[in-house]
């Protein structure tokens, strides 16, 4: 391997490394040394390629987002009926969210902390949610394949039911003593509750 692909192996190294410790540990304030020693390397080359802690989050957080708005995208813009879109859109939101669980959590800390970069955000996921959601609602309204509602109640309702169990992890875990393998098996039933919510039918088997 060329010193550039080594060099690129360790960059995505640490940021994998970053990834797990931030979104599945949930250590917000994890240490430099605390990633190095998780990832098995120099804590000066987190700062040779990252420079800082916080570069380091903001960038595995950036990255993480973008991968799923891409995977989220690619079922939008597919030829598969709404309904489907809907269902698989279900699976990555929650099983990318089952393997990251505290991402909405560190999503909402860091834009809540900038005002201007809130707006920005939650007006760039109201054009994409406008986009990919409200025309093909209301064709099968119109269509009659589905009861007429609003598309922000819609909206609201498919981001409240996926994103609370997500953001209240503990809150549930410890209401009912679920411990990690029973919480997961719980985000797995709530893609069919969630759906026959939205469709009032029964998820259909992939």
């Amino acid at each position: 391997m060329t010193m550039v692909g080594e060099q690129h192996q360790t960059e995505l190294l640490i940021k994998e490394t970053a990834k797990r410790v931030f979104f599945q540990k949930g250590i917000l304030n994890a240490t430099t040394q605390q990633i190095a020693d998780e990832a098995g390397v120099n804590r000066a080359l987190i700062h040779y390629y990252f420079r800082s802690r916080n570069q380091l989050f903001k960038t595995v957080l950036e990255d993480a987002v973008n991968e799923t708005r891409d995977k989220i995208d690619s079922i939008f813009n597919s030829d598969e009926s709404f309904k489907s879109k809907i269902s698989k859109y279900l699976d990555v939101f929650i099983d990318r969210n089952a393997e990251f669980p505290y991402i909405q959590n560190f999503i909402i800390t860091e834009i809540m902390q900038d005002p201007e970069k809130m707006k920005e955000y939650f007006s760039r996921k109201r054009n994409h949610l406008m986009k990919h959601i409200v025309p093909p609602l209301k064709k099968e309204i119109e269509k009659g394949t589905m009861q007429a509602v609003d598309p922000e109640h819609f909206i609201v309702n498919m981001m409240s039911m996926c994103s609370y169990p997500l953001v209240a992890k503990p809150f549930i875990q410890n209401m009912f003593s679920y411990d990690d393998k029973a919480y997961k098996k719980f985000l797995k039933e709530r893609k069919q509750v969630i759906y026959k919510v939205l469709f009032n039918e029964d998820l259909p088997m992939n």
